[in-house]
């Protein structure tokens, strides 16, 4: 996780730094762009880094245009409930419901989310994560599990006493972070989430994905990044092809053709470089802030058209 505040000003793209230390309150007139090539995405929850009230914070800080709060890690439970499991950093303490006792009270972090969302920034919900228990067995699982999404997390009405953040809190999307090495049913998964978008006309919602960056992806089925908004490829933890290795910049330009090629929508998806925002956040790949710029002015020589901006967990 990025320690957060430890943001440079953006210039073509934005690159964390371990000397800048302010974050500054974002004006009335910032507006998201989705397809700018200079967003940059930020996860929170899961780290030490992460601090209570600090969603907020994330968010006022003008660097940065998406939050992802992470994770829900066990998509039916392991109590047998049905529900999933998750929660989202120390805003939120133990299960408000029997019916979904692994699905941890974050009412406190929605009054965080509702102000992000005023200043205009993203939020969006992460699925599975390292240890994630993420299998879908069947087209109907991942139906169910987008219908059950829709309704703790984005604008259905059907669970309402059960919505971690609270009954009016809606999230502006979700973000699929499989890596349990088993990719079935998750193109389903993210038609099934379109589906279930289109029932709210008065919000834009996205779908991101967080393949590793070895081709083809393990977890990530190449339908699923297709129909993305955001692909940001997981750049670290992965010698041949991590930041700063010899083999990152073919790697980058690799991704960027295969979903340029795949796309069904022009402009989508949109390819971030994923990094570490701290040493602790990976076991390789990590690059200090004078690197990653580095690294971005050579992604910019590529001239890609699909660059999106850079990710931080």
């Amino acid at each position: 996780m990025l320690a957060y505040n430890n943001l440079t000003t953006k210039g073509n793209v934005e690159t964390s730094s371990t000397t800048t230390t302010t974050a500054t309150a974002v004006s009335g007139t910032y507006s998201f762009n989705a397809q700018a090539t200079d967003n940059v995405a930020v996860y929170y929850g899961q780290t030490p880094d992460t601090q209570a009230g600090g969603l907020l914070t994330l968010c006022q800080n003008t660097n940065v245009d998406i939050a992802i709060l992470a994770f829900v890690y066990d998509f039916f439970g392991t109590s047998g409930s049905g529900y999933p499991s998750g929660e989202f950093g120390p805003a939120c303490f133990a299960s408000q419901s029997p019916e979904a006792p692994n699905l941890a009270n974050c009412s406190a972090l929605g009054h965080e989310i509702t102000a992000c969302q005023q200043l205009g920034k993203k939020v969006l919900v992460s699925l599975g994560g390292a240890n994630g228990n993420s299998n879908l067995n069947s087209n109907t699982d991942a139906a169910q599990f987008a219908s059950t999404l829709w309704n703790l997390f984005g604008a259905g009405t059907n669970l309402s006493a059960l919505r971690p953040f609270g009954a009016n809190v809606v999230i502006d999307g979700f973000d699929i972070d499989n890596e349990n090495h088993n990719p079935a049913y998750y193109d389903t998964l993210a038609t099934s989430l379109r589906q279930q978008f289109v029932q709210d006309t008065g919000r834009t919602y996205y779908i991101s994905a967080a393949p590793q960056c070895p081709m083809p992806d393990a977890s990530t089925p190449p339908a699923l990044m297709y129909a993305a908004d955001f692909v940001w490829v997981q750049f670290y933890n992965n010698p041949p092809c991590e930041l700063g290795s010899p083999g990152f910049l073919s790697s980058f330009a690799s991704w960027s053709a295969n979903l340029t090629l795949g796309s069904t929508t022009p402009g989508m998806p949109r390819l971030f470089i994923g990094a570490p925002g701290a040493p602790a956040g990976a076991g390789s790949g990590y690059v200090s802030g004078a690197n990653l710029t580095e690294i971005v002015h050579e992604v910019l020589t590529l001239d890609l058209g699909d660059l999106g901006g850079i990710m931080l967990w």
